[in-house]
């Protein structure tokens, strides 16, 4: 990695890729600090700087997530002409199905989530924040008929797909999309 003058923004920006890729591709608990400091490529002081430990990098990167996620929705809403609840059902379709380094992110959380304590508190008070904050997102954009998705049982069966696609990843993506879409289907009408 180069050493070129960044700006903060710029620099905050590389060293959360970085760490994206290195907690995508090792997981959490198998990456330092160290490791994110010597793939950045600057001094100890330089990441510490910006960052104060791996757990804030990681939660930022969280929070990016779900940013990506409402510019996908609103890109998906504006740009087809279907109708709103073929819309929904296809904006959850590609968010299971999406491959994307956030999701995949996000996954490492939920498998690390089963030996790190601290991110179960963690992830009980992403929940509490996220369903605010997407209620508040669908309310502002006019998605109302998103929010109903937006409960601990869907959010749970999400999350077992996600998981189930992290670690089959043999799967025919278009039995599966299929078969989801009948389901999605059948729950919104419900």
């Amino acid at each position: 990695m180069d050493r070129q003058r960044l700006s903060k923004e710029e620099r905050r920006k590389q060293i959360k890729e970085i760490a994206l890729k290195l907690f995508v591709d090792r997981g959490y608990s198998k990456t330092t600090m160290d490791d994110i400091i010597q793939a950045v490529g600057i001094s100890k002081g330089g990441v510490y700087h910006h960052f104060s430990n791996k757990e804030e990098i990681f939660l930022e990167l969280l929070k990016d997530g779900s940013s990506y996620r409402k510019k996908v929705v609103l890109e998906h809403m504006n740009g087809s002409i279907q109708d709103r609840e073929e819309k929904i059902i296809d904006i959850l379709l590609d968010k299971i199905l999406d491959k994307n380094q956030y999701k995949d992110l996000y996954t490492v959380f939920l498998i690390e989530m089963q030996t790190n304590d601290r991110f179960k508190e963690i992830y009980k008070k992403i929940y509490e924040e996220v369903v605010e904050d997407f209620a508040r997102f669908c309310n502002k954009e006019g998605l109302y008929e998103y929010k109903a998705t937006n409960n601990q049982e869907f959010i749970f069966l999400m999350n077992c797909l996600y998981m189930g696609i992290y670690l089959f990843d043999d799967i025919d993506m278009e039995k599966l999309r299929y078969m989801l879409k009948i389901m999605f289907n059948a729950y919104l009408k419900h």
